[in-house]
């Protein structure tokens, strides 16, 4: 066995008994939350209790790191967890945030559907069909770790017509109908 070959059968045997440590950990997924009471629900081996609202829906990716930690990368991924488009009237505008939380409470500034809660090597999503009002304090506990950054987020609504709008409308109207009777009488 020539020098080469001999390092080369070193080096297949340390890989082979290094110890299971340097294992790649296990992907994390999106677990869907049933029934996300405030009263809790489970992490890891924690049981989060978060309020003062019952969220409709909570997500839960725990044990990995979603990079980049940036407001874009989270509002893409809540848009994909929960079915919303991208841009237009449903898709989310980012409404709060805090990139250095270290507090298990926060205040909300503004109404806010979709909140993203980053602790540590995990997130959490929720979501409200009605959302938080402005000035709501978000109480988070027992995470397996602690919070790192918050995104809040709101949906884009259809605009609402402004009363020239009716007016013009109206008026659209009354002048067809004021037409279609002189036709009808001519």
């Amino acid at each position: 066995m020539n020098k080469t070959t001999h390092i080369a059968a070193l080096a297949l045997m340390a890989a082979a008994i290094a110890p299971a440590a340097h294992a790649a950990p296990p992907s994390a997924v999106w677990i869907d939350i049933q029934s996300p009471a405030t009263s809790g629900f489970t992490v890891g081996s924690s049981q989060v209790t978060y309020g003062p609202v019952a969220a409709d829906q909570v997500w839960v990716y725990d044990g990995a790191n979603i990079t980049p930690q940036n407001a874009a990368n989270i509002e893409n991924i809540i848009e994909t967890q929960f079915n919303l488009p991208g841009t237009g009237v449903g898709s989310l505008v980012l409404v709060g945030q805090n990139d250095s939380q270290s507090s298990n409470s926060f205040t909300l500034t503004k109404a806010t559907s979709y909140l993203a809660i980053h602790y540590g090597r995990g997130e959490l999503l929720f979501h409200w069909d009605t959302p938080l009002a402005a000035n709501t304090v978000f109480q988070i506990n027992n995470l397996p770790r602690g919070i790192s950054n918050f995104r809040a987020f709101d949906t884009i609504a259809a605009p609402v017509p402004e009363p020239s709008t009716y007016a013009m409308m109206v008026g659209g109207l009354a002048l067809l109908g004021f037409v279609a009777r002189r036709r009808k009488q001519a």
